[in-house]
């Protein structure tokens, strides 16, 4: 039976989690993996798939919101999921492969890498940096779409990370989506990759899914209500804050794999 501190303690990472997606966009996943495994005590391997149900729970309800108000373009969006499932099977079976200590010091490493990242620039700050991309051959934009699809599911399935930024990228500059089409479209594919990549990982037995719902809801419902009152000034100094929290839980996994 789950203690009263555990199911506080999962509603607190989830709703934390949460703010960060709301207010940002991204990088709540990993926060989400990094305190599974610190605070209840997750290997590293169940740490990752049960957030990746947790984040396919909480980006369902924004991509319904976006739907019902019209914003999501299911077809090229489809193209981009077409990649995205074989990638998260290949990703669940690296992961799998990988030993939980090698996963930890990987992690650990991605953690201060994307801390330093945030410090220095926005994450939209991608989409600037692809403003040139212009396909106009149809055939090559849905090639494309589906090899970025197949690279992002690998990714999302191995760290538990659902890649929204760069779906985002993708449909806002290759398919020339209006932008808050291109938001509802990211919001949907993140929704399915992660439900692709949660089907691969409960296939190994890493998905726990009393905790992955607890934590899916509280990021949910923290993710909607913190997207309302997002201002670019608490944005800014959240990035900041972000990104050392980042760092330090980088640092204190490679700390923990050394000592092990």
């Amino acid at each position: 039976m789950m203690s009263l501190l555990n199911l506080i303690a999962m509603l607190f990472i989830g709703s934390f989690a949460g703010v960060i997606i709301g207010v940002m966009g991204a990088s709540g996943a990993v926060i989400m993996v990094s305190l599974l495994y610190l605070l209840l005590g997750f290997s590293m391997h169940e740490a990752i798939g049960t957030t990746l149900m947790a984040s396919f729970i909480a980006s369902s309800v924004v991509a319904y919101v976006y739907y019902k108000n019209e914003n999501v373009d299911v077809l090229p969006c489809l193209w981009l999921a077409f990649g995205a499932f074989p990638g998260s099977q290949l990703g669940a079976f690296i992961s799998f492969n990988t030993p939980d200590s090698e996963l930890r010091s990987i992690f650990g490493i991605l953690l201060i890498a994307l801390g330093a990242y945030l410090f220095r620039e926005r994450e939209e700050s991608i989409i600037k940096k692809f403003e040139r991309i212009h396909i106009k051959n149809e055939k090559y934009r849905y090639a494309m779409a589906i090899i970025i699809g197949f690279v992002v599911g690998v990714i999302a399935s191995v760290f538990g990370a659902s890649g929204g930024i760069w779906f985002l990228a993708i449909l806002f500059l290759i398919f020339s989506m209006p932008l808050h089409k291109a938001v509802g479209g990211a919001a949907f594919l993140m929704a399915l990759t992660a439900l692709f990549a949660t089907i691969a990982h409960a296939r190994y037995g890493n998905v726990d899914f009393i905790a992955a719902t607890i934590v899916g809801i509280g990021a949910a419902i923290t993710g909607n209500i913190s997207a309302k009152f997002a201002n670019k000034a608490a944005e800014k100094l959240l990035m900041k804050a972000v990104a050392a929290l980042l760092i330090a839980l980088g640092i204190f996994l490679l700390i923990l794999q050394n000592m092990a």
